[in-house]
């Protein structure tokens, strides 16, 4: 079976491409003005790495694509969507149902004057004046959210039939309509007012991409297998089951979940995982090599009662714009400030060489000696260490009184210390000791970074991975097929109507799913059910219990369930939503495994250079990281270069390859 996955970073496209045995890994720059042709210069490059002559011979092998992207993330960070407007409930203008007087989303996707609290039984007079009323100052799309709606959507509904009349889709002047209770079934009203304001604010540009994505596949090169899109799940599905907000942030999760993927593997059971790009630093955490889940949740601020994996980020990347501090500096009285502006993939950082004239972290492991110019991304793109050094210099060294070696070793510790104080804000959020855990370092920029931030951060043990240049990739080449479905309940009996209703739910979503996968050209056979009830118990607040899908072989089986669950047949209780996830697990790629070679890497070694950070002597040995054998070991300070990254290993660590490629660094 071929299969492909894609990810599309701010700054780089990765991809990873294997026939059920060999796996081959492509980067390309970028393309933030038509994502599409990432997509097929991706595409490209590992057809021809599979020995295809032409895409669309490789594709009509292809089987599956998967496909994650950053597109809603960037759009809700840097807040680019259309302007929205807002049906309520009276008396919620402000708050949006929000336990503070004013509600995060005001101010940054929605502005005081689009929200108009209107009463859900209004005349249809009456919704249609205060619809004109927004259309009439600017707004381009229109959420409807009713307290109370995840029990009674149809008030909701009854308002976009009402708006989809006057203004039908079939003409230019259509009005794009989303209910509250189409985005979530949710029984807080914060968390789906907030879901589909953030769905109608990021779902423009995602469809455009996607559609197109699809429609050149399709049409242009005859694709005619599977493409599913990567959710924030850690599962991917159909375009025509996506949401835009299923894809937030569905890039680094997928990185969480190929994390977990190789804790289980290694048997390593608490990790913090550094991803590194270059635009963005994250941190997520795994306990019992498992995902660390966290609720409340947000999406970039904007709060939201919903059960994620943990993850924290910083603007911090390979092209993060250095500039010399104002006054003292932070971090130890840092003389350089990084991001949180950052020069992307055009022009990119001045090394590139493409017309960028800000000095970024790349520029700094470039004049420091980390990267070789000669070797950057295993010789497939031409950078100049003199453009760095010189951009450098006039930015930052010069203000500053300091060599471009000196500023650049400045740049670096500051990376350092940023991420590290990541990851101690982190701990402090947890309440966990991170003293034993080991980190995972992957991204671009991972391997560079991922001892200095251990050491700051008081880690002993750093991992890195062969495909830690395209790990969001590999997460997803290591996801399954997977759907959610939710239905609001409000049970708070369990007669024989109560429990009905929970069993009909769970068959409901168990039967939409099933439809779902047949519509992705999926055999359902093989499906696994998870299952979680939202519970309130004697009027404290909902609490998510897991729930096993064998009780729903019928209803006294349920029964007997439920009354566990809530405590027995007279408590107290509510039972507010069912939550199904149906997987369809998929073939995943079968990591390499060598025999032991030995401790000496000296076949690897290709020489030494002279470098600013990471040694006493100021001279780092130089290995090739494809040469490296299981059992070699690398004594830092030295510079493994790979095709896709570079690896650095500071004076003070060890680094020992495994039989799967991936190597391991411990701390003296």
């Amino acid at each position: 079976m071929l299969t492909v996955d894609i990810d599309i970073g701010g700054t780089l496209t990765d991809g990873i491409f294997t026939d059920g045995g060999k796996i081959v890994c492509a980067k390309v720059d970028t393309t933030p003005h038509d994502l599409t042709i990432c997509l097929f210069d991706c595409l490209t490059q590992g057809a021809v790495q599979l020995g295809y002559s032409d895409v669309d011979l490789f594709l009509e092998k292809v089987d599956l694509i998967r496909w994650s992207t950053t597109i809603t993330s960037n759009v809700l960070a840097e807040l680019r969507g259309p302007r929205i407007g807002l049906l309520i409930s009276p008396g919620h203008e402000k708050n949006i149902y929000s336990k503070d007087a004013r509600s995060v989303v005001m101010g940054r996707i929605l502005s005081e004057r689009d929200v108009i609290g209107i009463d859900p039984a209004a005349s249809d007079a009456e919704v249609m004046n205060a619809v004109r009323s927004l259309l009439e100052t600017g707004v381009r799309r229109i959420c409807v959210s009713f307290e109370g709606a995840h029990r009674n959507p149809e008030l909701e509904i009854r308002i976009k039939k009402i708006v989809g009349q006057q203004y039908p889709d079939h003409f230019l002047g259509s009005v794009p309509v989303l209910a509250g209770s189409d985005s979530s079934k949710s029984y807080d009203d914060m968390t789906r007012t907030d879901c589909a304001l953030i769905n109608a604010y990021t779902h423009g540009a995602l469809a455009a991409t996607l559609f197109k994505a699809e429609d050149d596949l399709r049409d242009a090169h005859k694709y005619d297998g599977t493409f599913l899109v990567s959710h924030i799940n850690g599962g991917v599905s159909g375009i025509a089951k996506t949401k835009a907000i299923d894809t937030i942030e569905s890039g680094p999760i997928l990185g969480i979940h190929g994390s977990a993927h190789l804790a289980a593997l290694y048997g390593v059971k608490d990790v913090v995982a550094l991803d590194v790009g270059g635009t963005t630093a994250k941190v997520s955490v795994l306990r019992n090599s498992a995902p660390v889940q966290i609720k409340p949740s947000d999406f970039f601020g904007i709060p939201v009662e919903i059960s994620l994996p943990y993850l924290r980020s910083i603007a911090l990347g390979g092209g993060s714009i250095v500039r010399p501090a104002a006054g003292k500096g932070k971090g130890k009285d840092s003389p350089v400030t990084l991001g949180p502006e950052s020069m992307g993939s055009y022009p990119g950082p001045a090394c590139y060489t493409l017309g960028g004239e800000e000095p970024t972290l790349t520029d700094a492991f470039v004049t420091a000696g980390l990267i070789n110019p000669d070797y950057f991304l295993g010789g497939a793109k031409s950078i100049s260490k003199d453009a760095a050094r010189q951009a450098i210099e006039q930015r930052v060294a010069t203000p500053l009184k300091k060599t471009p070696e000196e500023v650049s070793c400045a740049i670096i510790e500051r990376a350092y210390e940023m991420v590290a104080e990541m990851i101690a804000a982190a701990g402090k959020e947890l309440h966990q000791d991170f003293a034993k855990h080991a980190l995972f370092a992957y991204g671009g920029n991972g391997g560079l970074i991922a001892c200095g931030v251990a050491e700051k951060a008081g880690l002993r043990e750093v991992y890195f991975f062969n495909l830690g240049p395209v790990f969001s990739a590999f997460g997803s080449s290591v996801s399954d097929i997977s759907h959610l479905y939710e239905r609001a309940l409000h049970v708070t009996a369990l007669d024989e109507a109560g429990v009905q209703r929970v069993f009909d739910a769970f068959h409901d979503c168990k039967a939409e799913g099933t439809r779902d996968l047949l519509g992705e050209g999926i055999k359902p056979q093989g499906i696994e059910y998870s299952v979680e009830l939202e519970i309130s118990r004697a009027g404290k607040p909902f609490e998510t219990l897991a729930c096993s899908p064998l009780a729903f072989t019928n209803a006294a089986a349920l029964k007997t369930s439920l009354e566990d669950s809530v405590g027995g047949a007279k408590k107290t209780f509510a039972i507010g939503l069912i939550r199904v996830r149906i997987k369809k697990p998929m073939p995943k790629p079968a990591l390499a495994k060598k025999q032991d070679r030995g401790a000496s890497a000296s076949a690897a070694l290709k020489g030494q250079r002279a470098v600013a950070w990471g040694s006493k002597k100021g001279e780092a040995q130089l290995y090739t990281w494809e040469k490296l054998e299981p059992g070699n070991k690398v004594e830092g300070c030295a510079i493994l270069e790979g095709a896709n990254s570079t690896f650095f290993v500071p004076e003070g660590w060890t680094l020992v390859m495994d039989q799967h490629g991936n190597a391991k660094l411990t701390r003296s």
